[in-house]
């Protein structure tokens, strides 16, 4: 039976993750909207949208990623595995906290060195609290990056990744281990004793942010540009998944085991979503919506600008490794002038 502090401790941790969640899911999810809506002004073109036949390949494929990290747990020595993974990881998280910084603010000296040091704090010492920090920019790039092509891949990812979660937390330790044992930032943590030697942490897998967050996202994208409800959709599935993690915690302590979030996020998520559609009569909209419809350019004189960023995407596929890793140290540092070029644009097709 846990004492009265250690219960107080772990409700603290608790409440932390399942705030930091939902704030992370929302961030991730305005960001979406403001880039979708972004290429809806230039060309209609998006940069990854995730089809139904890649929604099914995702519970095989993170089986095999999965399945192959706990093989390498077992038979690698753990800290020449996580030296690798961690170094890997931290320069990942580098630019992915770049990317989330540039949304609220121009690059500068100021924020690029804070990315970079940042990455490296984490590598050095591991603290908990940077690690959240990277983590927070490695999920919001990630949700915002990747658009569901329909309410059909988003049902058949879901659902996919619900029976993949209960397998491998209920049918065998793989999970587990690989969680707690892969030190990098792709998980949130909180220490379950904040009072005494911050020893002991409950954490949550980044995959229980991001695989809700691109659902999430891609009803705040449907309610606004779609059906023109405002945030309608996109406020009940947020709710849904706050209350999923609220149920998912609460298991969690009523059984003293770790649970599949998925096991409960994808039904609150689902069922919510389904409730509301047919209640709004939008069940037959939601079942025809493609991202495709939302990034349609406003007019048809757009020709310069695919040519432009057709010249830009050759550019980029002849990129080497190193001139990527340049072009990404000086996104941290220098502010490309991107937004401020397009609102210019816009202010002179108005005033023609």
């Amino acid at each position: 039976m846990p004492s009265p502090s250690e219960t107080i401790q772990l409700s603290i941790a608790l409440a932390y993750l399942m705030a930091s969640a939902v704030t992370i899911v929302y961030m991730g999810s305005q960001r979406l909207l403001r880039e979708t809506i972004k290429m809806k002004k230039r060309s209609g073109n998006q940069s990854e949208v995730m089809k139904t036949g890649d929604a099914m390949m995702m519970p095989l494929m993170g089986s095999v990623v999965l399945f192959s990290v706990y093989v390498i747990l077992r038979f690698v020595p753990r800290e020449y595995f996580n030296s690798i993974v961690s170094f890997y990881l931290s320069i990942f998280g580098v630019f992915s906290l770049g990317s989330f910084v540039k949304t609220y603010t121009r690059p500068n000296v100021l924020t690029g060195c804070f990315c970079c040091v940042a990455g490296g704090l984490y590598y050095i010492t591991g603290n908990w609290l940077v690690n959240n920090i990277l983590a927070t920019g490695i999920a919001v790039s990630a949700i915002s990056s990747i658009h569901l092509g329909s309410f059909k891949s988003s049902f058949v990812l879901l659902l996919g990744l619900f029976f993949y979660d209960i397998f491998w937390v209920f049918g065998s330790d793989v999970m587990l281990m690989v969680a707690s044992g892969v030190d990098g930032p792709i998980k949130l943590v909180f220490p379950r004793d904040i009072f005494g030697g911050c020893k002991s942490m409950s954490l949550l897998g980044l995959g229980d942010l991001i695989i809700p967050g691109f659902f999430i996202g891609q009803t705040l994208v449907f309610s606004s540009q779609y059906v023109k409800k405002g945030s309608l959709y996109f406020n009940v599935a947020l709710t849904a998944y706050g209350l999923s993690l609220v149920n998912t915690m609460a298991v969690m302590v009523i059984f003293d085991h770790g649970q599949p979030a998925l096991l409960f996020i994808v039904p609150w998520l689902l069922v919510s979503f389904s409730i509301t559609a047919v209640i709004q009569g939008d069940y037959k909209a939601a079942w025809e919506y493609t991202s495709d419809a939302v990034t349609e350019p406003d007019n048809s004189s757009t020709d310069k600008v695919k040519s432009e960023e057709g010249d830009q995407r050759d550019a980029g596929d002849e990129m080497g490794l190193g001139d990527f890793l340049v072009k990404q140290m000086k996104g941290l540092f220098v502010w490309d002038g991107e937004e401020e070029e397009e609102e210019v644009c816009e202010g002179t097709k108005k005033n023609d």
